[in-house]
């Protein structure tokens, strides 16, 4: 302050208890309009007092969310920015974010999705409706893990029933366990995790294989293939069988797989071609007996016809002959 008297020796008292020309106040917008005044005094003219008015506008206070957040790329992230001012309404106050680059957005609600793996920073400024501003920056309190890229292959591509066994070899990159599900579910042993499973097929069909492979952040990602085990036919017609009822070789039975034991028929014939037995049951052999009798046929040669179909539905027929054997 400057007095414009004759230059004496002035005293100055300001109302804070302040001494000299110039005075520091801290201000506060509780108390607008802070008011000061200072009294001035040469010791011979009459005292005089200046007035002084100072108006303090509010910062804008404010919080937000999330304080850290962590994940799988890609990770999602909602940011929310809410004023805590007691000093004024702060619902009003706007919002101004920077994610780095040209990445820039308004409002106290913000979603950002980081696509790939790392740390990122972001920075909020505030503003509100007395044109004061609050600049933070906000340091790399954002973690996006890596994701394991997951993927197998087969060997044999595709398969037969009569060799249905599937080797796979894992080419994931960036894992270190595995969850494997062969899609066969009629198998007690339909899961896995080794790194290079086998795995036997019991029945033809289609199956979607998947591979779940997962990182040390639980990160995961998954590999799908189908394996086709195609519904193969063989049949085995034996040549020779000893009905002795001593549990070996009792039975003259075809056995094979890919048959539609549905449509199946089997006949006997003796050496006069007479009919002496028939199954429609491919599990059901001849015992030996003729038309249901209690013994055993003579020894000697019969004839056979088979017919059967095979699941693709083949028709195949077979006639031969049986040498029947007792022991």
């Amino acid at each position: 302050i400057t007095s414009p008297g004759n230059g004496g020796n002035y005293s100055y008292n300001w109302s804070n208890g302040a001494q000299g020309s110039n005075n520091t106040v801290m201000a506060n917008f509780a108390n607008n309009p802070n008011t000061y005044s200072v009294i001035i005094s040469d010791g011979c003219s009459p005292n005089a007092t200046a007035f002084f008015t100072v108006n303090v506008n509010p910062t804008p206070q404010f919080s937000f969310t999330p304080s850290s957040a962590k994940g799988c790329a890609p990770l999602t992230v909602l940011f929310q920015a809410t004023s805590t001012s007691t000093a004024y309404n702060g619902s009003g106050d706007s919002y101004f974010w920077s994610f780095g680059g040209e990445n820039t957005a308004n409002g106290s609600t913000q979603i950002q999705t980081y696509p790939t793996a790392g740390t990122y920073s972001f920075q909020i400024l505030a503003t509100n409706s007395f044109g004061c501003f609050k600049d933070t920056s906000v340091g790399k309190i954002i973690e996006v893990y890596p994701v394991p890229h997951a993927e197998f292959t087969h060997n044999p591509t595709n398969a037969t029933i009569l060799e249905p066994t599937i080797y796979f070899t894992n080419l994931s990159q960036g894992a270190n366990s595995y969850v494997w599900d062969f899609g066969d579910y009629s198998s007690l042993s339909n899961s896995s995790s080794a790194l290079n499973p086998t795995h036997i097929y019991d029945l033809a069909g289609n199956y979607d294989v998947y591979m779940v492979a997962i990182n040390a952040y639980g990160c995961k990602d998954t590999a799908v293939h189908r394996i086709v085990i195609e519904p193969d036919f063989v049949i085995y017609i034996p040549n020779a069988f000893t009905p002795d009822i001593n549990g070996k070789n009792d039975v003259f039975q075809p056995k094979g797989v890919g048959i539609n034991e549905d449509k199946y028929k089997m006949e006997i014939f003796d050496r006069w071609g007479e009919l002496i037995f028939t199954s429609n049951v491919f599990s059901t052999g001849w015992n030996g007996t003729a038309k249901g009798g209690s013994e055993p046929c003579q020894d000697g040669v019969y004839i056979y016809k088979i017919s059967v179909v095979t699941i693709k539905n083949e028709k195949k027929y077979y006639v031969g002959h049986v040498t029947l054997l007792k022991q």
